[in-house]
């Protein structure tokens, strides 16, 4: 077997899971597909680390844009150590048995310091490992650091005008932390390399490190070749508690408003009055049902089928790059009316968007307010399991109660189906100036959430006797 440098990724997936980095090395052509998502996480970490070289302007990329080539990367970022380079970015490391990219090498006065970028707004128990690994190489292959640090996203930052560099990002000194943890990493790496040398996989069941810190890109591998990992588990009897159901039913007040709201998320802000990974509701869909009944506050659950009318629908789409909350909130605000049940799915998700939107926009907080003694929790009755099928799986998002309940209406006829995609498609609109991909995508999202209100008008309707 041919030798390989143990890279800093390497070590950290062999950490997760030895069989991870086995199938990396050896069979990477069984990895699952990337996914949008999954490529959006790693274009926000590459925008936010260049990003945070503004904190130490003036430096030189080592790699020249390319961790291909890293002979090339390693030779000279130590050309630049000996030609008095004070500020490196992406300065590359070995030591013959390791490899590492630091992303800003800084000569200090009191000597050199590293600064390790990461997207998050905290340290995490894997970056500690990340960064006591890059201490180890960097010192292994000949360069004294003073100290190391990580570099991350300050959640108390909010933006107003141009982006503050020095208070959008956090710097915390870790040398403390990974001194004690470099008598460790000789005998993990050790660990590592003898498992890689037997040439055969090791035989490790699926379990809590499949998704901890990372969703394994392996996951549909060990899930197809190891039938023991498909984890079916008996599934619970149907249930149907309908007293229960009725005790629901009768907080319910007329007219029923259905609301759902998508969100987007920018690691860093990009609108004044809001914060790194703050969620931005640019989409709101909105059925209401109303009652032929006289009185206002008639409850539904003394109604039938026959006294309701047909379903009205009201929405709003942002639209990109303009800030889309004022819009929102105002065209929100107008279509919920002073009366009657404001109907969601999770409650605490629509409630905490508002209590936002009321924070950062407090004209709007009075009436914000006057919302929340509205809002009824449609998925209480399903995680209280009062209505429950095996085809639920165990589960109470709406994802998994709708087709359970509802066969003749489903997601899979449209375009965008979860509210990840739908963040994504939002986001791909801000660099998008062909005026045809333009509508569709905003047909595809509000149709999307338009089925997301929908699907709360017809559960709703199967919880009545």
């Amino acid at each position: 077997m041919e030798h390989r440098l143990i890279s800093k990724s390497s070590f950290i997936r062999g950490t997760q899971c030895p069989k991870s980095l086995w199938l990396h090395l050896n069979q990477s052509d069984e990895r699952d597909e990337t996914s949008d998502a999954q490529q959006q996480i790693f274009d926000t970490g590459h925008n936010v680390g260049l990003l945070a070289q503004q904190l130490f302007p003036g430096g030189i990329d080592a790699s020249r844009g390319e961790h291909a080539q890293v002979a090339e990367a390693i030779a000279y970022t130590a050309e630049l150590i000996s030609n008095g380079a004070t500020v490196i970015y992406e300065a590359a490391f070995s030591d013959g048995e390791t490899l590492c990219y630091m992303d800003i090498l800084v000569k200090e006065p009191d000597g050199w310091a590293a600064y390790e970028v990461k997207a998050s707004t905290r340290v995490k128990d894997y970056q500690v490992n990340d960064v006591a690994f890059q201490y180890y190489v960097i010192t292994r292959s000949g360069v004294p650091l003073r100290r190391v640090s990580l570099v991350h996203l300050n959640n108390q930052y909010i933006r107003h005008g141009e982006l503050d560099i020095p208070r959008l990002f956090t710097i915390e000194n870790m040398t403390d932390r990974i001194l004690p943890m470099q008598e460790a990493i000789p005998g993990r790496l050790s660990s590592l390399t003898d498992m890689l040398k037997t040439g055969m996989m090791p035989e490790i069941s699926m379990g809590p490190q499949c998704g901890n810190p990372f969703p394994c890109d392996f996951l549909e591998f060990c899930r197809e070749s190891c039938p023991e990992n498909k984890n079916e588990g008996e599934p619970r009897p149907a249930n149907r508690n309908q007293d229960a159901l009725d005790e629901f039913l009768d907080e319910l007040e007329y007219p029923l408003y259905f609301m759902d709201f998508e969100t987007i998320r920018f690691a860093v802000p990009r609108y004044d009055e809001s914060r790194p990974y703050q969620q931005i509701p640019f989409q709101y869909s909105l059925h209401i049902q109303q009652s032929t009944n006289s009185s206002a506050h008639q409850h539904i659950s003394t109604l039938s089928h026959q006294h309701i009318n047909t379903l009205s629908h009201h929405e709003f789409l942002g639209t990109p790059p303009v800030d889309p909350r004022p819009a929102f909130i105002e065209s929100l605000l107008a279509a919920l009316g002073e009366i009657g049940s404001i109907i969601v799915w999770n409650q605490a998700f629509e409630n905490t968007r508002l209590r936002e939107i009321a924070r950062d926009f407090p004209e709007y907080a009075a009436r914000i307010d006057s919302l929340f003694p509205r809002v009824s929790d449609l998925m209480v009755p399903f995680r209280r399991k009062h209505l429950y099928t095996p085809d639920m799986h165990g589960s109470y998002s709406l994802k998994a109660v709708f087709p359970a309940l509802v066969n003749d209406l489903s997601y899979a006829d449209l375009e965008i189906q979860e509210g990840g995609t739908a963040g994504i498609i939002y986001e791909s609109l801000y660099h998008d100036d062909d005026p045809g991909s333009v509508h569709q995508k905003r047909e595809n999202l509000l149709a999307y959430c338009k089925m997301d209100t929908m699907s709360l008008v017809r559960i709703l309707e199967l919880l009545e006797p």
